[in-house]
């Protein structure tokens, strides 16, 4: 009996004291989302904050003049501060904080420099642009090396030939952490 009590009281102790330090983490990996792929390495600053950088390959479709769907896809680089605010909160109730797993809030810093695009339609080019988006997200672990993330976002851009405007996110994706 008294065996059985030590094995308990040291699991018990040994999983609050893992818990208890328990913070951000260092995170490479590939994305894949509804229209697009990613490579990311998220750099953890400290307990809470980490750097999200990102390259990709995303693209989007429209109805073009001839009642035909086109299509455009450009590569973006990408750098997002994040800020989970309920890291902490997690691990106090128990729950999987591996890969990062809370609920933050980010700003998205992009640039689109028009570099490998590709498009179904005859002169349909892409506009360089850079964007601020603050974000809202969350990130869930899947297993060991698989995440999703959702976020959505409003902000503004500013492109070349003076297209500018309000812009929007809705990220849905599943990391293949490296």
């Amino acid at each position: 009996m008294k065996y059985i009590l030590t094995v308990i009281f040291l699991s018990a102790f040994f999983t609050t004291f893992s818990q208890e330090n328990k913070k951000a983490e260092d995170i490479f990996g590939l994305k894949a989302g509804l229209i697009g792929g990613w490579v990311s390495y998220e750099k953890a600053i400290n307990e809470s904050f980490t750097l999200n950088s990102e390259i990709g390959y995303e693209g989007g479709f429209l109805k073009g003049t001839n009642d035909k769907v086109d299509y455009v896809f450009t590569t973006i680089f990408s750098l997002e501060p994040r800020y989970y605010y309920n890291f902490n909160k997690r691990q106090e109730k128990g729950k999987n904080t591996n890969n990062n797993s809370a609920n933050y809030i980010s700003s998205e810093i992009f640039y689109v420099p028009d570099l490998l695009s590709s498009t179904n339609r005859e002169n349909l080019d892409v506009n360089k642009s850079f964007g601020i988006i603050p974000k809202y997200g969350l990130r869930r672990s899947i297993s060991k090396n698989l995440i999703f993330e959702f976020a959505f976002g409003i902000g503004y851009a500013w492109g070349e030939n003076d297209i500018n405007g309000v812009t929007s996110t809705l990220d849905l994706r599943l990391n293949l952490k490296l």
